[in-house]
């Protein structure tokens, strides 16, 4: 089955708010099409979990512990594919052709949700923390997949504090058993604050601190 087969169309205040706002939601699944749940109003993210594919992984620490902290960025339209992403000597690494191919089941199933003319696809490899402080994306939607160490940090909507009128999000204090964390090699679906009708909605997440991994995270986003 194909991901297109399969994704078929588809002041400071603290939470609760007005009775006549939908409290944004999570959802997650083993079945991808739990990603098509993201378009429901009152979903602002969406989390496919994948058991990791040992032939990604050994990969993605392979290439981390070679190329030290790194950051790479493609452009692609359809029919296109992103292995220019990768440094030619990365392609000798074990493994690479599975990571490759996934990273590609991952763009086609993008492609299929949002049909974006060109998808834009960054790789970083994080050794520091690239965004300690919760935050939102000014986009309308990212994917983001964690292929080595620990996952996205995010909040659920209920322990947000957010400020009315401003488009900076305040500090987050929240104890740590609040923080959740995407699972490794998940699938996340998160909409940000330029999805339409999510505005002062968007997903507040975070990059974790690497505790002696180096993280290896793909990220995509449509470019028009």
């Amino acid at each position: 089955m194909t991901a297109c087969t399969a994704l078929a169309p588809a002041t400071p205040i603290q939470h609760p708010r007005d009775s006549d706002v939908t409290e944004k939601r999570s959802v997650s699944g083993t079945d991808i099409d739990v990603l098509t749940q993201f378009f429901n109003d009152d979903v602002n993210m969406a989390i496919w979990e994948r058991t990791p594919n040992p032939e990604c992984l050994t990969f993605a620490q392979a290439f981390a512990e070679r190329s030290g902290a790194l950051q790479g960025f493609v452009s692609i339209e359809p029919d296109e594919n992103a292995q220019a992403l990768l440094p030619k000597w990365a392609l000798e690494i074990p493994g690479a052709q599975a990571w490759l191919d996934d990273i590609h089941t991952v763009i086609d199933m993008f492609r299929c949700l949002f049909e974006p003319s060109a998808v834009g696809v960054r790789l970083h490899v994080l050794t520091g923390t690239m965004c300690p402080r919760f935050h939102v994306d000014r986009v309308p939607a990212r994917l983001l997949v964690t292929y080595a160490g620990k996952g996205t940090e995010w909040l659920a909507e209920a322990q947000v504090t957010r400020t009315e009128g401003q488009t900076r999000l305040p500090d987050q204090t929240v104890p740590n058993e609040a923080i959740k964390v995407v699972p490794t090699a998940a699938v996340a679906l998160l909409k940000g604050e330029l999805w339409d009708g999510n505005e002062g909605y968007g997903l507040v997440h975070r990059s974790p601190a690497p505790e002696g991994t180096p993280r290896v995270v793909l990220a995509l986003d449509w470019l028009s």
